[in-house]
């Protein structure tokens, strides 16, 4: 039986929005409609939606695969590795449950688990439920964990390099329009935890930025040189490490004055909040959590 576009979602792991997208942007597959316009999907429907999520997932572009028939979709999917292909879902009920398994399999050096539970939670909770929920909460119990003993320092870094190739890896489907403001995103030179800055960059592209990302550890002049080079709307830094210390107060106020007044300047991270009061500079927004950068980004894009 045909079945309308929520339940699609559910069934094929893709959200509505990027279902809609490859329908009319690159006509993946064409609905039936009810008598009051309301998509239908049939079963051969929902098959070709997980052949091109499971594509799009290992680098196949929607764009050129998007017209080619469920058979050919197949002989793709045929041709990847066995660890490319999605296992059978687990059944995670909470935001918990993915952090819990991303813990267990983060214990047993089981990358491709562990990829796996992410790209599920991305897909049942979609982009910012996924950031929010589990990948901000997963990161600090990581560290709260290595810290006490309960983790080893390889077990914190085989999860940093799964968690940062989830994102720096395009939403399927996902597309950034032509006249989107640019962000550029950053930590300055000294602060080599990157995980934040990652997350501040998939968050400002979900939320429609353009977004260059330059990494970690750069000094202030390079960072800057880059933003006014590309006409940046706004300049985010991530400082999640130390806290209160005078020489990255230094280079705060030094990436405020070199920056254009109209060009924005986001600092946010864990230790953001501590230097909020030392570095009395207008022209820096502070952002603390995630929730805070969403409403800064959406401030400066208006």
């Amino acid at each position: 039986m045909p079945c309308p576009i929520q339940h699609a979602s559910q069934l094929s792991g893709l959200s509505s929005h990027v279902i809609r997208i490859w329908e009319r942007r690159y006509n993946a597959l064409s609905p039936s409609r009810t008598g009051t316009n309301r998509r239908m999907y049939c079963e051969e429907a929902i098959k070709r939606l997980k052949l091109l999520r499971v594509l799009t997932e290992n680098g196949h572009r929607i764009g050129g695969v998007a017209r080619l028939g469920t058979v050919e979709l197949e002989e793709l999917v045929k041709k990847l590795p066995a660890s490319a292909v999605a296992a059978p879902e687990a059944n995670f009920e909470t935001a918990e449950h993915f952090v819990e398994a991303a813990i267990a399999a983060s214990k047993k050096y089981d990358s491709d688990t562990l990829r796996r539970v992410l790209l599920q939670a991305r897909r049942q909770l979609g982009q910012r439920g996924m950031l929010h929920q589990v990948i901000c909460p997963l990161i600090i119990q990581i560290g709260d964990s290595w810290q006490h003993g309960s983790l080893r320092p390889s077990h914190e870094h085989i999860a940093t390099a799964v968690i940062r190739e989830l994102l720096l890896t395009a939403v399927p489907g996902s597309q950034t329009a032509a006249h989107a403001p640019e962000l550029v995103v950053a930590t300055p030179a000294g602060e080599l935890h990157e995980l934040g800055a990652l997350i501040v960059a998939a968050s400002a592209r979900d939320l429609g930025w353009h977004v260059t990302y330059l990494g970690p550890n750069l000094p202030v002049e390079e960072i800057s040189a880059c933003a006014i080079a590309r006409h940046a709307k706004a300049v985010a830094l991530s400082v999640v490490y130390p806290e209160k210390c005078p020489v990255i107060e230094e280079k705060l106020r030094r990436m405020r004055d070199l920056l254009p007044p109209s060009m924005g300047l986001i600092v946010g991270g864990r230790a953001a909040e501590s230097y909020r009061d030392c570095v009395a500079v207008a022209g820096i927004q502070w952002a603390s959590c995630l929730h805070g950068l969403d409403e800064v980004l959406l401030k400066i894009q208006k």
